[in-house]
């Protein structure tokens, strides 16, 4: 079967099917997911989930598998450039043509069922994975947990990152809603991994019929247990360039151990961690002077950017600059409260879509939390960089962050 419509022309179709852009439930995906066989993949499956780290436990999976010689498919989402990026096999993107075919399988099963965007591409995944003989599927959650597309699959094993604010409109106003929306990808009978106390805390409130399935894996709790020299490879910046943390790398490691022990015991964890491919976390695009982007757009991303950036060595004389876009239903004031206590300089920025604040809008509530300091605003994540870059020293550090249409934004400059 080959698709005459090109990749794009797909993508703005698929766009158009349903009135909202999320809607949570599983009745509508399940139907396709059954009458195309899509609910059982013949690889292992881990769905991970969690309000952050989600991407960086991914790509952990990822890299552990190829260094197997597993064959692996990755879902994740959103994308920075390319739509391709949210499907991977065997560590690369995959190809129009693969997308096309899926797409058009995808198309006819559904008939006259009203499929939202993700809704849709995660039953493009699922079907490309099938068809793809695997030995391990990562799917990573895009929203919540209970009701969110990937849950329609049955997980070998289950990662949960965090549990914290975000999402609220969709998830609940408190904390224990959102364990409860979070840990439904959680099993009986299976492995399900969590990442702190906290969150392990609130899951066990939520669901207490899950006490016998919830492993702790919270990396302070992992010293004397056989881990230091992980440990000591995690620490080393030339091993770990995009100092991912290593509660989420242990997430990994754990969830893979479950399942691929035989596997797992022969790995150089050196080499696994130093090809983790990752964009947008911290990633460093320049040395002289030194950039950085960074995806993460909520409160408990922000404290770990501020102790990620603290970690860097600062000459007294260089500015730490950023520039900051942001959506406008997320805790703003809150964000730019904690990163602020890092930042000497912020350029605030207009993005492209219609669920972000503008950079007037983000400025404003800066200045009520925080007075009148060294900020500017632009109507364009180009424009900042431009004028940052006529005055900028080599001294200067330079961080873009707030959201992945921020990062995707400055990467288009490149």
């Amino acid at each position: 079967m080959t698709s005459k419509k090109t990749l794009s022309q797909w993508l703005k179709m698929i766009e158009s099917f349903h009135p909202d852009d999320i809607e949570l439930g599983l009745e509508r995906i399940t139907q396709i997911a059954v009458k195309l066989d899509l609910t059982n993949q013949t690889a292992k499956v881990i769905i991970v989930g969690g309000t952050n780290g989600k991407g960086s436990c991914v790509a952990t999976l990822e890299s552990l598998a190829l260094e197997s010689k597993l064959r692996i498919g990755c879902y994740t989402s959103p994308h920075l450039l390319n739509f391709n990026e949210r499907i991977r096999l065997n560590g690369k993107d995959v190809s129009d043509k693969t997308l096309q075919h899926a797409f058009e399988i995808v198309d006819q099963a559904r008939e006259e069922l009203a499929l939202t965007f993700f809704e849709f591409t995660t039953l493009v995944a699922l079907l490309i994975f099938k068809q793809a003989s695997l030995d391990l599927v990562v799917l990573e959650v895009g929203l919540g947990g209970r009701l969110d597309a990937v849950n329609i699959v049955e997980p070998d094993a289950t990662i949960i990152t965090t549990i914290d604010f975000d999402h609220q409109s969709w998830l609940g106003n408190s904390l224990e809603n959102i364990a409860f929306e979070k840990s439904g990808i959680c099993r009986k009978g299976i492995d399900n991994f969590v990442g702190d106390q906290k969150s392990f805390d609130l899951i066990l409130n939520a669901r207490p019929e899950y006490r016998s399935e919830l492993t702790l894996v919270e990396g302070n709790d992992l010293k004397g247990g056989g881990h230091s020299k992980i440990f000591d490879l995690i620490a080393d910046d030339s091993i770990n360039p995009y100092r991912l943390l290593k509660q989420n790398l242990m997430l990994a490691i754990r969830a893979f151990q479950a399942l691929f022990l035989d596997e797992y015991s022969t790995l150089d964890l050196g080499k696994v961690i130093s090809h983790i491919k990752i964009k947008g976390r911290f990633q460093k695009i320049s040395d002289s002077p030194l950039v950085i982007l960074d995806v993460g757009h909520n409160v408990q991303a922000a404290k770990n950017l501020v102790i990620q950036i603290k970690k860097l060595e600062k000459n007294q004389t260089g500015k730490r600059i950023a520039i900051c876009g942001l959506m406008a239903d997320k805790a703003i004031g809150n964000f730019l409260m904690i990163v602020d206590e890092v930042i000497d300089e912020w350029h605030f920025v207009d993005l492209p879509i219609g669920r972000a604040a503008t950079g007037k809008k983000i400025h404003k509530i800066y200045q009520q939390e925080n007075g009148v300091t060294h900020t500017y605003c632009a109507k364009s994540v180009k424009q900042a960089y431009n004028k940052i870059k006529e005055k900028v020293s080599e001294d200067d550090q330079v961080f873009v962050l707030g959201s992945f249409i921020t990062v995707a934004e400055l990467l288009k400059c490149q």
